[in-house]
């Protein structure tokens, strides 16, 4: 069964989300989450599963955040709490969460782990890298954001369950990640430290690309994102064909009503596809969506 995620920027306008109906939505829970800015605190989270369970709408929580030592009584305490809540899943890239699943699931009488999501940003690259997730109990198992359409069809060719794969159709993906200050180290080292602010989103040139890409350092470390949206368009039905039913627009550094519009446009292209003059007028439709990517940037 097609199931539509779309990730939140933040948590404005939910109405219009909720009217759209996907079938889920992904926030953040502070403090475990990973670029997200649609964060809640625990004691807001039951009223926003109920909120979202009232419309039929799965809510999904962002835990990508990396579980350090130091934080592990802690994020144990959060990851329990959240369960108890009602939530239908987590997106989680550190495997640490599997162990804490089994450990309250046998506490209350659960099978938590298809609870849990993984999305190990770039190094889920194959069917196998899926199996060896979805064979231990997950949810979803969600492909790296930079493979080719060949490639993603590759995986779920290879993959023994393809139809909880999950793949990024809309949106920006993270191009690296490090747990070091670059954008502050960098500042200070060309005697500019007093442009640093934590949480501002910059942009940086490579010396051999053209594209801007989208930084920025929190207490996480420093994310640099690509520099414009994935653009699935027509790959959509070659993915779809290929068993694939899990798909994913991430309204992160655009807006709720950017995400809603592409949710809206995808949906088209799908349910018009044996129709050419539709998928393309859908595409136009995508296209013209993007080319608003510099104005809707959050800074």
């Amino acid at each position: 069964m097609r199931m539509w995620i779309l990730a939140l920027e933040d948590l404005s306008n939910l109405n219009a989300v909720m009217e759209c109906k996907p079938d889920a939505v992904c926030i953040g829970l502070a403090p475990l989450a990973a670029r997200s800015h649609a964060c809640v605190q625990i004691e807001e989270l039951p009223e926003m599963v109920k909120r979202f369970h009232q419309h039929d709408i799965q809510l999904l929580i962002n835990a990508q955040g990396m579980i350090e030592q130091s934080q592990l009584a802690n994020v144990r305490n959060l990851f329990h709490q959240a369960i108890d809540t009602g939530v239908d899943g987590f997106y989680i890239a550190d495997d640490g969460y599997i162990h804490l699943a089994d450990e309250y699931g046998k506490q209350i009488g659960r099978d938590l782990r298809q609870l849990l999501i993984i999305q190990p940003e770039t190094l889920l690259c194959s069917g196998q890298d899926a199996n060896f997730y979805l064979e231990q109990g997950l949810q979803a198992a969600s492909l790296s954001h930079e493979l080719t359409l060949d490639e993603i069809v590759a995986c779920a060719q290879d993959c023994s369950n393809a139809k909880n794969l999950e793949v990024l159709i809309s949106g920006h993906y993270s191009w690296m990640e490090s747990r070091r200050p670059l954008i502050e180290n960098y500042l200070r080292y060309i005697k500019r430290q007093d442009a640093f602010e934590q949480n501002k989103v910059y942009t940086i040139q490579e010396q051999m690309r053209d594209a801007r890409l989208l930084t920025w350092q929190d207490d996480q470390g420093t994310h640099i994102m690509s520099d414009l949206p994935i653009q699935a368009g027509s790959d959509l039905c070659a993915i779809a064909d290929s068993g694939i039913e899990r798909f994913r627009i991430d309204a992160f550094l655009k807006t709720n009503e950017w995400g809603i519009e592409m949710l809206q446009t995808y949906r088209k292209i799908l349910e018009h596809s044996p129709n050419e003059n539709s998928i393309e007028s859908n595409l136009k439709q995508e296209e013209t969506l993007i080319r608003k990517e510099k104005t809707n940037v959050r800074h």
